[in-house]
């Protein structure tokens, strides 16, 4: 019989007689399978499958050989292989009769698919882990809101509760008014906890939106600082100096800007080891510069892009506190603006974040999902 054709195909070609006995095999078949041409002549073809598989498979041909007719690779026609060392692999099968000479055979092509079902597995886990993701998203949305209203009344009631105790002067002993001004300080951290995780919902689905108007990132500069002048545990003993001598007026969404310079000020207080924080505003070659300048303990070289990541920190976690999102939602707030934002500085001499953003009202960039 001359099978030299069947080296052209590139499955693993198998030709079984009608007693189940390998009377040919490809190159092909030999390489998949692992053995010799030699090997495999005169052999059962259950020799290829595993043991679980072997008396079904033998009942399945003598059902084919009855009723012969092409059987292409498909639903249904998937099976195991068994390699000469052991190893089993998916396959997939398509059968047809071959009639030499007046002699029925059966011409198996095997092909195996261990790389695609890798890859749809790949494809399987990338689709749960993106579904989890957005659930998560979803969640920490959902949560966020539902948070910032009880923590936005505790707020105002401290509030309130600190200003009658204010008011009644010796009637209210000091040590509660410091008990309130300490649950105060600690309802504006919850509070601003609740609102990076409501940040962070939002740029992972995407929903992040600029409102540009016009606007003096001095003035806004002067602005966060101020409670930070006010309140000696807000800045933990750092002085704050503000250089902005003269307006630096474009067009950005006024909020958000506030947001990134009170991260980058409240990471420099964190940071700066109670030594003096520089707060520079400037508008120069059409742009609109803000830079926050410690000398702390610094960043270094190799962490400086890390930082930016979500939850990322230069230090460990329990020597700090944070979730780790203030730098991460300053970098995609610049960004959305068209902007920038870069570090300087080493180890023990400090860290220098600049901002730079257009001063015009040119198109805001859609902060992307992360």
């Amino acid at each position: 019989m001359d099978f030299s054709l069947l080296e052209f195909v590139p499955d693993a070609i198998v030709v079984v007689d009608g007693s189940g006995c390998v009377v040919h095999a490809n190159a092909v078949a030999e390489e998949v399978f692992g053995y010799s041409r030699g090997e495999l002549v005169g052999q059962l073809v259950e020799v290829l499958l595993p043991d679980r598989f072997r008396r079904a498979h033998q009942s399945h041909r003598a059902s084919y050989a009855a009723a012969p007719r092409v059987r292409p690779m498909g639903p249904g026609l998937e099976l195991v292989g068994l390699r000469r060392s052991g190893e089993e692999f998916p396959a997939d099968i398509s059968i047809a009769p071959l009639d030499v000479d007046g002699v029925r055979y059966s011409l198996a092509a095997v092909r195996d698919v261990s790389e695609r079902r890798r890859m749809e597995e790949k494809a399987r886990l990338y689709r749960k882990a993106q579904a989890e993701v957005r659930e998560r998203d979803e969640f920490l949305s959902v949560a966020s809101h539902e948070l910032r209203t009880p923590v936005a009344a505790l707020q105002l009631q401290l509030q309130l509760l600190r200003r009658v105790a204010e008011r009644s002067g010796d009637l209210v002993p000091s040590a509660v008014s410091a008990r309130l001004e300490a649950l105060e300080r600690q309802t504006r951290r919850v509070s601003v906890l609740v609102s990076e995780l409501l940040d962070l919902s939002r740029l992972r689905m995407g929903r992040l939106e600029l409102r540009r108007e016009p606007a003096d990132l001095s003035e806004v500069a002067r602005d966060v600082i101020a409670p930070f002048l006010e309140d000696e545990q807000a800045s933990r003993g750092s002085p704050l100096r503000l250089d902005a001598p003269r307006p630096a007026v474009g067009s950005f969404d006024r909020v958000r800007m506030e947001q990134v310079l009170t991260n980058l000020v409240a990471n420099a207080v964190k940071f700066g080891q109670g030594k003096p924080i520089d707060v520079r505003v400037e508008a120069a070659d059409g742009l609109l510069r803000l830079s926050v300048a410690d000398r702390g303990i610094g960043v270094a070289p190799e962490d400086r892009e890390r930082i930016f990541g979500r939850f990322e920190r230069a230090v460990p976690a329990q020597h700090f506190a944070g979730l780790g999102l203030g730098l991460y939602i300053a970098r995609q707030i610049v960004e959305a603006h068209g902007g920038t934002i870069r570090l300087e500085g080493a180890p023990g001499e400090g860290s220098t974040f600049t901002v730079e953003v257009p001063g015009d009202a040119g198109p805001a960039s859609p902060a992307a999902p992360a």
